[in-house]
């Protein structure tokens, strides 16, 4: 076997699993193989996110929070509750949670929508930005690890076949 084929953790996976195989080409096994490792990659940053605020003002459920208000394509705008925990995929009531305990920190803030007083608005403060702003770049760097064993052109590819493979879901829901 080549040093580029060497056995890892998905081979071993993929083969303890094997007698429940029934396909000839090999689909099963490949479609086995590739959800173990990106289950394991998310995984694997998710831990490094963790061991970054672990000794932060932060938990890791409000870093996550303050990520995907402050990270979107609004970058920064205010965002409801809703679409937050839509975002984070989080129930509604446990995004409130988080607010709720980001609120009471000074790291953001809730007020009433102009547009639609039933509906509340949230947005970070310069508190909030600045313990975000603190993490992000590190588990950023420490992501950037989990692929320096490809090339930005193998990275490019994965990401278009990811795309692919998305492209033919019917129904993509968190």
């Amino acid at each position: 076997m080549s040093a580029s084929r060497q056995r890892d953790f998905g081979d071993e996976h993929v083969d303890r699993w094997a007698p429940l195989f029934t396909d000839e080409d090999g689909f099963d096994r490949e479609v086995e193989g590739a959800l173990v490792r990106m289950d394991k990659m998310v995984r694997l940053s998710d831990k490094r996110l963790r061991d970054l605020v672990k000794d932060d003002v932060l938990s890791h459920e409000e870093f996550k929070t303050l990520h995907v208000l402050l990270g979107s394509v609004d970058q920064g705008k205010p965002a409801t509750p809703a679409q937050l925990a839509e975002r984070a995929g989080v129930t509604r009531a446990g995004m409130t949670s988080r607010i709720d305990r980001l609120v009471t920190k000074g790291m953001v803030t809730r007020r009433e929508d102009p547009d639609d007083r039933r509906s509340i608005l949230v947005e970070a403060t310069d508190e909030g930005r600045a313990a975000w702003d603190r993490t992000v770049h590190h588990w950023s760097e420490a992501e950037q690890v989990l692929f320096r064993g490809l090339s930005v052109t193998e990275l490019t590819r994965l990401n278009a076949l990811l795309r692919k493979a998305f492209e033919s879901i019917d129904d993509i829901t968190t």
